[in-house]
């Protein structure tokens, strides 16, 4: 029997684009997330409180800001790989907490939903259209130079 050697032939640009669509749109739903938890700050902080977590208020302001952020470097393309491992994290902690530790459907639907845009983005990279690609250009032709 005789092996087929098939390949796939992919064009780069429209691969970059599809990866940028994917960490815009993620980047996009995790800002509206954040800002679903802002709006409910007070409710927020009473489900911290009411699931015994120290800190409370410290534990909900670290989570909503690093959301923030997380959401801004996926957008961006600035540390893409730390940014949606973290980004992960803080999502299914937040929603774990929105939803007041009660894992049901909709929470578990979040976190799927979440990790499969985050796990492509972490496992392939930023693509072109990002910070991180201009960062390597950058780094590559100074490297060239000297």
């Amino acid at each position: 029997m005789s092996e087929l050697e098939l390949h796939c032939k992919i064009d780069e640009q429209r691969f970059s684009l599809a990866l940028f669509l994917g960490r815009l749109l993620t980047g996009l739903s995790l800002l509206y997330v954040t800002v679903g938890c802002l709006l409910f700050y007070r409710e927020f902080v009473y489900n911290i409180t009411a699931l015994r977590v120290p800190f409370s208020v410290t534990v909900g302001f670290v989570l909503v800001v690093l959301e923030i952020f997380c959401a801004l470097f996926l957008i961006l393309g600035w540390f893409t790989r730390w940014a949606a491992a973290v980004a992960f994290v803080s999502s299914a902690a937040c929603a774990w907490v929105f939803f007041a530790g009660d894992l049901n459907k909709i929470f578990v639907a979040l976190c799927v939903l979440l990790a499969t845009p985050l796990l492509m983005v972490s496992m392939l990279g930023p693509g072109r259209i990002s910070l991180d690609f201009r960062w390597a250009q950058r780094r590559l032709k100074q490297k060239r130079r000297g």
